[in-house]
């Protein structure tokens, strides 16, 4: 009697409906940046927990402060669903000019302040967006200066490799489900 072996089993990441999952991930490379609190927060300090990354700043009229609405809401639903999951949101500022760490901790606050919110010197946040290929572009204008960047929501895993990334432009509802589907397949 001929036994004949089934194909074998090829692992696959989670289809996602807003992005996409990596099936290897991409090491963060190292940096220092200060968060809200005036504190060093390095590479080190995205270990053993996952991490949602958001890049903006706080004059965006429109995306940055509802992905952020977002984000606070998705930690709190993950939070209830997922207990032992430890899980924290980042922000990270594409306009250190103007986005001191008084004023991410005063804007964080609206939304969530457990939130993290992160600046420094430009040069280092330029070679962090470069590591996630992040674009982001200073726009002139005659009342000031904005930004065109990248609005994509970036999920870390607990070694400090990036795991996924998502469309902002996409219901709570729907990044949650994502988030949670890499998540449990992770862990």
């Amino acid at each position: 009697m001929l036994i004949q072996n089934g194909p074998n089993l090829i692992e696959k990441e989670p289809i996602l409906e807003t992005g996409k999952a990596y099936k290897k991930p991409l090491d963060i490379i190292e940096f220092e940046l200060k968060d809200q609190g005036d504190q060093l927060y390095s590479k080190n300090d995205l270990k053993n927990q996952w991490t949602i990354l958001f890049f903006g700043y706080t004059n965006c009229p429109d995306v940055c402060p509802t992905t952020i609405f977002k984000l606070g809401q998705i930690k709190q639903q993950i939070s209830k669903e997922l207990p032992n999951v430890n899980l924290q949101i980042l922000f990270i500022t594409l306009d250190p000019e103007r986005d001191s760490t008084e004023r991410l901790r005063e804007y964080l606050g609206f939304f969530d302040p457990s939130m993290t919110g992160l600046t420094g010197d430009v040069t280092k946040i330029v070679e962090l967006t470069s590591n996630l290929s992040v674009f982001f572009q200073r726009i002139n204008k005659e009342d000031g200066y904005d930004f065109n960047h990248t609005a994509s929501i970036f999920l870390i895993n607990p070694k400090a490799q990036l795991k996924a990334s998502f469309s902002p432009a996409s219901s709570i509802e729907i990044l949650a489900e994502d988030i949670k589907k890499v998540v449990k397949k992770s862990n």
